[in-house]
């Protein structure tokens, strides 16, 4: 007769806590996901930070969270983390037990290894009682948004086009600074001599300034990309990693042209991510510029908008004059060719770097970025 009853009493205690925990184990659980800043380099760290609540008296006995994320974000190896990758997106899973009034932090070190926009989409936790006989599963929208640039690559500064315009004569010259004109004061940076520290500004700042020099001339810099990577090419993109090279390379003569002072504008035949137009940002100068920049190439899709000799075409019949003109193509072919010498007609100095000849190996000669 105990045992009956010791039966009776276990299935009535095994059905309630069913119940209860079924039913309340979601109540006042809170689940947040965000990443540790909005922006990054790609190959650059960093942090995704998530934080689950437990705000009732009643525990947990389990919950299950559950999400989905690009492959292109590489998680480093970490505990109650189940990570299972496919080509293009990564399922994750964790198991949780959560005690009345509880909060857990986790935080994922992460890699963004490819350019791009990562947004932050949907969570599904679902929790129960102890046997699993009863449980209820939620899905949790998210809003966090991860902007990856493109890794700005070293460029050959040397090779860049510049201007001098003294009446109708266009000539080469290096990016030099002009030692006659201060413009204002910078941080030390290494290779500056001793003669170029000012000495008021470092007593100001409280840290060693130098002096900042303009340029014997002003120059725009208009990079175009053509993301063709081939001429027979209608739409589709099959050397992607060509191109991202290519992006890298735009990135890399912007920011060159845009930290040492100068304007700096980008166009290529590739729309943005949810357009159908060519990209064309005109030049400018500062830091706020080299961002829309970046911002942009992080954002564009690799499918052709329209032929690349068509987008320089257009650009040659604005007729705009005195910038230097760097041209980022897999090839070269008579049309281009006659619209780069219509721009040089208008008063431009022009060149251009051929996809082919420049390093695959993009690890190697990546500069740093930020």
């Amino acid at each position: 007769m105990i045992i009956l009853w010791f039966g009776i009493m276990a299935i009535i205690v095994l059905f309630v806590q069913a119940k209860v925990f079924g039913r309340y184990a979601l109540r006042n659980i809170g689940y947040t996901r965000h990443f540790q800043k909005r922006s990054c380099y790609r190959g650059e760290q960093l942090e995704l930070v998530e934080q689950l609540t437990n705000e009732k008296w009643l525990p947990v006995p389990w919950l299950r969270v559950e999400s989905q994320l690009s492959a292109f974000l590489h998680f480093q190896h970490q505990e109650n983390l189940d990570v299972s990758s496919g080509q293009l997106s990564q399922n994750h899973k964790s198991f949780f037990a959560l005690m009345p009034f509880t909060k857990i932090t986790r935080r994922h070190r992460i890699t963004a290894a490819k350019r791009g926009l990562y947004q932050l989409q949907t969570v599904t936790i679902t929790g129960g009682d102890l046997l699993g006989m009863e449980q209820q599963t939620r899905q949790i929208p998210l809003g966090g948004i991860l902007v990856v640039y493109p890794r700005p690559a070293e460029v050959p500064v040397n090779e860049l086009p510049s201007h001098s315009w003294q009446g109708e004569i266009s000539v080469r010259r290096w990016i030099i600074e002009d030692p006659f004109v201060i413009t204002g004061a910078r941080d030390y940076r290494t290779g500056d001599g001793y003669k170029q520290v000012n000495w008021k500004a470092t007593a100001r700042a409280g840290r060693l300034q130098v002096h900042q020099y303009d340029f014997t001339a002003d120059r725009k810099l208009m990079v175009y990309l053509n993301v063709e990577d081939r001429e027979a090419m209608w739409r589709s993109v099959t050397s992607e990693e060509m191109i991202e090279r290519g992006i890298e390379m735009a990135a890399g003569a912007a920011q060159s042209v845009i930290q040492s002072g100068m304007e700096a504008g980008f166009g290529c035949n590739m729309p943005m991510l949810g357009g159908m137009d060519s990209v064309i940002l005109e030049p400018r100068g500062g830091n706020g510029q080299l961002i829309e920049l970046l911002e942009a190439m992080a954002r564009l899709e690799l499918t052709r908008t329209e032929r690349f000799a068509e987008l320089l075409q257009r650009e040659a019949d604005n007729a705009y004059s005195q910038r230097d003109i760097l041209i980022i193509s897999a090839y070269w072919n008579e049309e281009i060719d006659l619209q780069a010498e219509r721009l040089r007609g208008n008063g431009n100095a022009v060149v251009h770097w051929m996809l082919a000849d420049m390093p695959r190996n993009q690890e190697e000669k990546a500069g740093a970025a930020g």
